[in-house]
């Protein structure tokens, strides 16, 4: 009787261990053909890509198949390098910084706004996602110039009395980088809003809280999540981002998107090309892995 059970419970044991074994397969099994996905459309080309930049470039072919350092160390120490990824990074993050508060600020009216008004301000936030950043480009140009629609409106309303011209400036470009990177941030932080109790901020209002303690105890740390997540979204966008910059800023306004098309297709010097993507790539890899430890540490700390 006792060898019995025993082999019962070795059974149960077993099939305990096969449906735990098959639990905790079942979310990779789902994900197995999006990773195949990305496997074979991103993962080889990178790994295609980083093997080019270390490839030599001699006279005026695109490569020559060998081994250097060359082009990292020219990245980091050619001014010209150097100076196209602070501007890089300097613009990303203004812009990112502007459009996580725009956008915040855009969520929470939309949150608070009466279930009649949801449809406008959501269908609002679509707009600029239905039209191309070619088109969103050919708006901003017939806006920003002296003949623009910018300019006859500040001299309608008396701000200005001559024409004013902001077209091929680093704000122009500022501009546009926010405009098209907005939707998304919009719809991320109003995901983590629509996840919160309305009546909380009615709790915190009873318990003699003043409307910026109960954002400053309540709101922001229920949205930090949200508001990482659009950071790093918009920041990934604007780092790799190359028409917009490119369309509306000055032409001194090199950015590393810039340079590897012109390292691509004007200097066809493909290892320094790679060799910026590369350094792209990770820079953007970085920020998406320091975002996320930071959104762990706030999760535990609050939990």
């Amino acid at each position: 009787m006792s060898a019995t059970a025993d082999i019962d419970d070795a059974a149960y044991t077993a099939r305990r261990a096969a449906h735990a074994r098959r639990k905790a397969m079942a979310p990779w099994l789902l994900m197995l053909p999006a990773l195949i996905i990305v496997l074979i459309f991103f993962g080889i080309p990178t790994l295609y890509m980083v093997r080019m930049s270390f490839n030599l470039h001699i006279d005026q072919r695109l490569y020559v198949p060998g081994l250097t350092f060359e082009h990292y160390v020219n990245l980091f120490s050619n001014p010209l390098f150097t100076t196209a990824i602070l501007t890089t990074i300097k613009l990303a993050l203004i812009a990112s910084l502007a459009t996580v508060f725009i956008g915040y600020c855009f969520a929470l009216l939309v949150w608070l706004k009466p279930a009649r008004w949801r449809l406008l301000f959501i269908g609002l936030a679509l707009a600029p996602l239905l039209i191309s950043e070619i088109a969103i480009i050919f708006g901003w140009w017939m806006f920003f110039p002296k003949n623009g629609l910018l300019s006859y409106a500040l001299i309608a309303s008396g701000l200005v009395t001559n024409k004013v011209s902001l077209m091929y400036t680093e704000f122009a470009a500022f501009v546009g980088l926010v405009y098209v990177t907005l939707p998304y941030c919009f719809f991320i932080l109003l995901s983590i809003f629509d996840g919160i109790d309305k009546r909380l901020l009615e709790a915190s209002a009873d318990l003699g809280a003043t409307p910026f303690k109960s954002f400053r105890e309540v709101m922001l740390p229920l949205t930090w999540t949200g508001i990482l997540v659009a950071f790093s979204q918009s920041f990934i966008w604007t780092m790799g981002t190359y028409a917009t910059p490119s369309a509306l800023g000055p032409d001194t306004l090199w950015t590393m998107g810039f340079l590897i098309q012109e390292q691509m297709l004007g200097k066809h010097n493909w290892p320094m090309a790679s060799a910026l993507a590369v350094v792209l790539v990770i820079g953007v890899t970085g920020v998406m892995v320091v975002t996320r430890s930071m959104q762990s540490e706030r999760n535990n700390f609050h939990v």
